[in-house]
């Protein structure tokens, strides 16, 4: 059922409103479609029994193998408590696998393993098919300056 209550019969606090609406809905947009992205993504790679926790920690490591559990704790940006867990988790199913490292005899190298493999190519395809669907339309050129655009919005973000 919905609510037919004009705007005026409930108004918004000037605080919420923003001084920029438009910065204010590309904001909310990006937000929302963040969740969106992740959500679906989640659903999709529970079909196959991996979840977000999993997905993430075996794609960082891919994409940084060999780094330590304190350099993977930061990528994801949880504590090394946790990364050591799942890490711990993972090495047990055969999906990673803690190596000595020349450089530094404390840490440990944490690689994905051969088993591994046909779990990237799948998760590999599914984000392939929503990538797919999530840029239908746009161009090459399109999406280099939206990628552009979304890294100096990354920078700005970052200098607080």
């Amino acid at each position: 059922m919905r609510d037919n209550a004009t705007p005026e019969a409930c108004p918004t606090p000037g605080n919420l409103r923003g001084s920029d609406p438009v910065r204010r809905q590309i904001t909310i947009r990006l937000t929302v479609l963040a969740r969106s992205l992740r959500n679906g993504f989640d659903r999709r790679v529970g079909d196959i029994g991996v979840t977000r926790s999993q997905w993430t920690m075996i794609a960082a490591i891919a994409r940084n193998p060999g780094a330590s559990q304190r350099t993977i704790a930061e990528i994801l940006e949880i504590s090394e408590a946790s990364a050591g867990r799942l890490i711990d988790k993972l090495c047990a199913e055969g999906l990673l696998e803690r190596r000595e490292r020349e450089d530094d005899r404390r840490a440990r190298a944490v690689c994905v393993t051969g088993a591994a493999a046909p779990l990237l190519d799948q998760l590999g395809e599914i984000a392939s098919q929503g990538e797919e669907r999530v840029f239908r339309g746009f161009s090459e050129a399109e999406l280099e300056q939206l990628r552009d655009f979304l890294e100096r919005m990354y920078e700005n973000a970052g200098r607080d």
